[in-house]
Order: C-alpha cells, then sequence, then structure tokens
C-alpha cells in the first residue's frame, strides 16, 4: 500500500468522526432537564457499558489487544479533553466553542513538527494561519461569551492536541478501545465527583433518550478518530477539524436560532478556503500511519 493509500483511507474516517463529535454535544446540550454534570456522568457510563460489552465479546474472539503505555496516556488527556469540552458545551453556542477548536490544527501541527518530526510545507503553514484568522472573525474576541466557558474551551483545544500527538505514537498492537473505555471511566468519575452536591432528578424518557443518542456519537468521535490517525498523518487529520465549524454553524442556527454576523461570514470563508489550500498537491505531508515511537 503507497502511503496515500492509508491516507485516503483516514479522511473518511476523520469526518464521520467528526460529526458525531458536534451530533454528540448538540445532543448533550439539548439535555436541558439534567444539571451538566450529571448528563455528562450519565453518558460516560453508557460509553462504559457499551465498551464493555464490544470488549467482552471481541474477547471471547480471541482479540487481546493490550492497552499500553501510550494508550494509558492517551486516555488520561483525552478524559481532560473530553470533560473540559463537554463542560464548555454547556457554557457556550456550539459555534463559538467550535472555532476556538479550530485552533487545534495549529496546535497540533506545530506539536508533530516538533515531536514527531513530520515535515511541514510553507503553503501548510500559510493556510493554517489563515484559517486563524477566519476563526478570530468568527470568535470576534470581547464578545459577550462566558469567561469559563472559554478557559474550559481553551483546556480542552490544549488536552486534544495532546492527545492527537499521543494517538499518533501508539504502537499498532495498542488495542483502542481499551484506551477510550479507560477515557470514559476516567471522566465519569470526575463528573460525578463534581455532581457530589447536585441533586440528581429523575431523568425524562425525553432526556434518557438525548443521553443514548449523545451516547452514540460520543463512542463514534472517540473511536473513529482513532482509527483515523493510525491511516494519517497529523498533517493530514488536523485540516478536516475545520469542517466542525461549519457544523456547529448548521445546528446552532437550525435549533437555537444564533446566526454569524458579516465578520463570521467572511470568518467561514477564510477557514473554507484555507482548508481546501490543504488539500492542494504539494501542501502536505501524508506521513507514515501507525509509527509508534
Amino acid at each position: 500500500m503507497t502511503p496515500a493509500a492509508p491516507s485516503r483511507h483516514g479522511i473518511p474516517l476523520a469526518l464521520t468522526a467528526l460529526l458525531s463529535g458536534v451530533l454528540a454535544s448538540v445532543f448533550l446540550k439539548l439535555a436541558e432537564g439534567l444539571a451538566s454534570a450529571e448528563a455528562i456522568a450519565m453518558r460516560a457510563m453508557a460509553v462504559m457499558a457499551l465498551l464493555a460489552l464490544i470488549l467482552g465479546l471481541r474477547y471471547r474472539h480471541g482479540i487481546r489487544g493490550p492497552l499500553g503505555r501510550h494508550g494509558a496516556m492517551r486516555a488520561g488527556v483525552d478524559a481532560l479533553a473530553g470533560l473540559t469540552f463537554a463542560l464548555a458545551v454547556f457554557r457556550l453556542p456550539l459555534a463559538t466553542l467550535a472555532t476556538i477548536h479550530a485552533t487545534l490544527p495549529l496546535v497540533t501541527t506545530a506539536l508533530s513538527a516538533l515531536v514527531l518530526r513530520e515535515p511541514m510545507r510553507r503553503i501548510t503553514w500559510a493556510a493554517l494561519a489563515t484559517g486563524f484568522v477566519g476563526v478570530a472573525l468568527i470568535l470576534q474576541p470581547g464578545g459577550a461569551v462566558s469567561a469559563p466557558g472559554l478557559v474550559l474551551a481553551v483546556i480542552s483545544t490544549l488536552a486534544y492536541a495532546a492527545r492527537d500527538i499521543v494517538t499518533r505514537a501508539m504502537p499498532t498492537a495498542a488495542d483502542p478501545l481499551k484506551s477510550v473505555f479507560l477515557s470514559s471511566m476516567l471522566i465519569g468519575v470526575i463528573a460525578l465527583v463534581l455532581a457530589r452536591n447536585t441533586v440528581w432528578s429523575t431523568p425524562a424518557p425525553r432526556d434518557l433518550g438525548l443521553i443514548a443518542i449523545s451516547t452514540l456519537g460520543f463512542l463514534g468521535a472517540n473511536t473513529l478518530i482513532l482509527f483515523a490517525f493510525r491511516r494519517a498523518s497529523v498533517a493530514t487529520i488536523a485540516p478536516l477539524r475545520y469542517s466542525s465549524i461549519l457544523w456547529a454553524l448548521f445546528f446552532d442556527a437550525a435549533i437555537w436560532g444564533v446566526y454569524p454576523n458579516a465578520a463570521g461570514w467572511a470568518g467561514i470563508g477564510l477557514i473554507v478556503a484555507a482548508g481546501l489550500a490543504l488539500f492542494l498537491p504539494g501542501s502536505r505531508t501524508l506521513g507514515t500511519p501507525g509509527a509508534a515511537t
């Protein structure tokens, strides 16, 4: 298989994972009858239950890959990223949160160049910088947004960047589902601690359904992105994260009636242009997926 082939396989996996992540946030945010920590803990426990079933079935069929050091490290940073992101979902519009996370390609690509020694070209840096300007136009610093929400969003962005680097370094023999299971367990435990002073209410059937759908989206996002990074380089996957902004803008408008202003639309245009530029010949490195360090 040529280097380009695994990258082509990784791209649709990554795009599906990103859409799944946005849908997980949408349905989690719609569970308005639950406290944020309660909803996050319930979703984490549901993810753990599904993964335990899947891992049990795989174990019976002789599929017993190790968690490994990198898998445990990934679970730790992924838990920090997932928890802070989920908490930010309840404090920020989805489009605002997505635009903050649109800086992730910049952070991840820089880390991949420094840590993984993945070669980068000038057009890649220029395109990512253009995307960052687009993010600034959409976010419009100084606007009336939740300061705690912004802090949570920044922490989750940095943690997700670290997670992507660790994911890229995982040996192919490591079991990715065990890493996701450990991450979900950590998120659930911490969410339960945060909810210790919360009066838990009996979830309405509607909220249970929303949590169930969010669980499927969360599980899909976390597993598919891991497999995507095994088939394509960080530099290939990172620009695709801009697609999350478009999905978040769509759902914000369709469900909550939030629309971008003129500056926001200009930012979207720059982000789309930057994303397209990153697919020009010679603009990015494809890398060799699945390498262990």
